[in-house]
C-alpha cells in the first residue's frame, strides 16, 4: 500500500476519510505473521492483481515460514497467468476473511516446491491492511435505479462507468468492458458521481483493486474498487444524502 497522504487544510470529517487506510495498515512483523496465519487457518482465497490490474489469479495461503521470511502460496490453476505472475514485479494480494478486508503487497513472486507440490513463494510483507470493521457505511446501487461515474479522460469524453455500491469513504464501479485503463494506486482527480436528483459529487478516486465478474475469464468485465480522498464537506452531504435515500427505499421495499 502506499501512503494516501493528507491535506493540512482537512476537515476532520474529510482527514478520518484520507487516513482510513492508513489506521489499519500494521506493520509490525509479528502482527503481519498472526494475520497471514489466520489467512493459512481459514483457507481464505486471496485473490493476486498484477501487471497494472490487467491480470489476477486466486490462490490460497498454504504455509507462514517466518525463518525464512517467506509466504507459501498455492500455484495457479491456469498456467499462462502463472507465468505471468511469475514475470511481475508487483503483485497485489487481497481477501476478505469473515467480513475482513485483508491485502498486502509484494515485489516479486517465484516457482517453489512444498511438501512435493509445486507452489509461489513470496517474500513476508512490509505491511498488511487488515480491515475489520467498515466505519463508513456502504449501500448496493438499486438494479432498478443505476448511477454513475464519470473518469475524465484528458482531450476524449469521460468514460461512464456504473457505480454498484457507494460510502463516503470509497465506490465500486463495474466495467464490463475493461475500458479503464489505469492500475492500481493510480489516482483519478476530477471525478464525477452522477447520483440523479441526489446531485453531482466531485470526488478524487485512487484505484485500489481490481475483481473479476468471472475468475475464470481472464479478459471478462470487472469490478473496481476505488478509495475517495479528500472529500470536501459539500460533496460528502450529497454522497450521504444518496446514502440515506437508498437505505430508506430499501426498508420501505423489505416492509
Amino acid at each position: 500500500m502506499t501512503d494516501t497522504g493528507t491535506s493540512k487544510e482537512s476537515t476532520p470529517a474529510t482527514q478520518s476519510v484520507v487516513d482510513n487506510y492508513e489506521k489499519y495498515l500494521l506493520h509490525g512483523r509479528g502482527a503481519i505473521i498472526q494475520k497471514l496465519r489466520q489467512l493459512e487457518k481459514a483457507r481464505s482465497l486471496l485473490t493476486a492483481h498484477f501487471g497494472g490490474g490487467r491480470h489476477s489469479l486466486l490462490t490460497q495461503v498454504v504455509e507462514v515460514m517466518p525463518d525464512k521470511e517467506v509466504v507459501v502460496l498455492d500455484y495457479g490453476a491456469d498456467e499462462k497467468l502463472n507465468r505471468k505472475i511469475l514475470e511481475a514485479d508487483r503483485i497485489v494480494f487481497k481477501a476478505q476473511h469473515e467480513g475482513i478486508t485483508a491485502q498486502f503487497t509484494v515485489n516479486r513472486i517465484q516457482r517453489a516446491r512444498r511438501h512435493g507440490k509445486t507452489s509461489f513463494a513470496c517474500p513476508l510483507p512490509e505491511s498488511l491492511l487488515w480491515v475489520e470493521r467498515r466505519e463508513f457505511y456502504r449501500v448496493r446501487i438499486p438494479l432498478g435505479d443505476p448511477v454513475f461515474c464519470e473518469i475524465p479522460r484528458g482531450d476524449d469524453e469521460p468514460l461512464r462507468l456504473q457505480i454498484i455500491d457507494i460510502s463516503v469513504a470509497g465506490v465500486g464501479l463495474h466495467d464490463p468492458d475493461r475500458r479503464l485503463e489505469a492500475e492500481i494506486d493510480q489516482p483519478l482527480p476530477g471525478c464525477r458521481l452522477l447520483l440523479g436528483e441526489h446531485g453531482t459529487a466531485l470526488v478524487s478516486l485512487v484505484v485500489r483493486n481490481f475483481i473479476p465478474d468471472n475468475p475464470d475469464e481472464a479478459e471478462g468485465g470487472r469490478r473496481i474498487g476505488c478509495q475517495i480522498e479528500n472529500l470536501a464537506m459539500d460533496m460528502n452531504t450529497i454522497i450521504q444524502r444518496y446514502i440515506h435515500a437508498v437505505e430508506a427505499l430499501r426498508r420501505r421495499v423489505e416492509d
